[in-house]
Parts: structure tokens; sequence; C-alpha cells
């Protein structure tokens, strides 16, 4: 069993791999960690180093190899498009990975929904097609509010797509109307076989993509960074 960690600036994701499987594990706890019998931790890391050695501390796992995955030129088939490919956020990168493994030999769009949405374009041969880095929902909100001064929000995001009626609707609505935009727009530019679907702000999105050959994997980032099991 192997102990696989997305950990970023604010907060950690954590999955486990067993016998080629990847689940989900929602508590990072150390007294649930003790009891399994983890191998090694692959983890990939946009957060300083100084933060991933206290995480080893505080997770006890210090005594365990610890692997960290970075952007790579190419890797199993997928060669990224960028001249400084380790500029590639590493995210981006295993999103990739886990895209053309689950679809091997296909023409994907890839939408990570995070702090940020990012999207890439991967083509049946493996290759990046580059991509686009927008502003995410709670991002756009906050630079609204943030830089005017008669416009504010609420803490509950209930974003539609349809005209807001007032202020706090009309924010929200306008900056799901914007990411939506930004994917149709990629959908259009390059229509591919599939359109994958991640990151915590994917379910505000799924229900106005459907019309598209949509595949919601939360997990799309572990599958990439489980391929370097043992490699």
């Amino acid at each position: 069993m192997y102990l696989l960690l997305d950990i970023g600036n604010t907060r950690e994701k954590a999955a486990l791999v067993k016998h080629g499987k990847v689940t989900a594990l929602p508590q990072l706890a150390p007294d649930n960690l003790a009891k399994l019998p983890i191998k090694a931790v692959y983890f990939a890391s946009v957060a300083s180093q100084e933060k991933v050695a206290v995480i080893k501390q505080l997770l006890g796992l210090d005594h365990l190899p610890w692997r960290q995955v970075h952007a790579e030129a190419q890797a199993y088939g997928v060669r990224s498009s960028y001249q400084q490919p380790q500029t590639l956020g590493v995210d981006r990168w295993l999103a990739m990975l886990g895209a053309q493994l689950l679809f091997p030999a296909k023409n994907v769009l890839i939408v990570d929904a995070g702090t940020a949405v990012t999207v890439d374009w991967l083509n049946k041969d493996g290759q990046h097609g580059g991509g686009w880095i927008i502003p995410g929902l709670k991002m756009q909100q906050q630079a609204v509010v943030k830089n005017t001064a008669k416009v504010f929000n609420s803490e509950m995001f209930n974003g539609r797509l349809e005209p807001g009626q007032d202020t706090v609707t009309g924010l929200q609505n306008g900056c799901l109307a914007a990411v939506l935009g930004a994917i149709k727009q990629a959908w259009q530019l390059t229509p591919c076989d599939k359109l994958f679907l991640t990151g915590g702000d994917a379910k505000f999105l799924k229900p106005y993509l459907t019309d598209l050959p949509l595949v919601v994997e939360p997990l799309l980032i572990f599958h990439g960074l489980a391929r370097y099991i043992d490699m």
C-alpha cells in the first residue's frame, strides 16, 4: 500500500493505492495512517520544503521513503508542450498523466476547477497542446469585491447560469458564466473525445456541461501520481 499526497499552500489531499487501485483518503490523520501497511509516500507539492518536512513529522511517517514528483518533458507517453517543462504546474502534469491512463489514444480536454481553473489539451498521441490558467470561482468573486466599493458577496456560493436580480447573485452568476464560457470556448477551439472535469468546484460546473462527453474524476491527479510508483 502506498500513500499519495497532493500538497498545496493551504491544504493537503490524500489517496491510497493498493493493488493498483486508487481510493480517496478523506481524513489525513496520524492515528489512521499508523494502522496502515504503507510502504512509501509519493507526493506532489507546490508548497515549501519546510511545509513538507512539517507534514512528514505530523503524520509520523518520516521513517518511510518520500518521493516527490515533478513535471517533466515527457513520461509514460505524455509529452509537455512547455519549453521549460519544470515550470508547468505539477498538478496539471499529473492530471494529463491520469487522463491519458484512463482514456489512452483519445483527444481530451482537461479542466481542473480549483483556486485557479486550468484548461489543458492533450491529443491522442500524448502531446500536450498547451493550456489556459484563469481565476477560479472564489478568486473571481474576491477580486471584484476587493476592487469595487459597492459590490458585496455571501459566504455560500449559489451561482446559476441565469441573470442575477441582486448584487450577490449578479456577482456569483457572472463568475460561473465566465468559467463556463472559457470551458465552452476551449471546446470549440479544439473539440475532443472526452472532457475531464476535476477539482473542488467541479460540482458547480458539472450540471452545465452535460451536453459534452463529460468525465468527472475527482481523483484524476492521483491516477497520474500513482503511475510513478516503483518506477
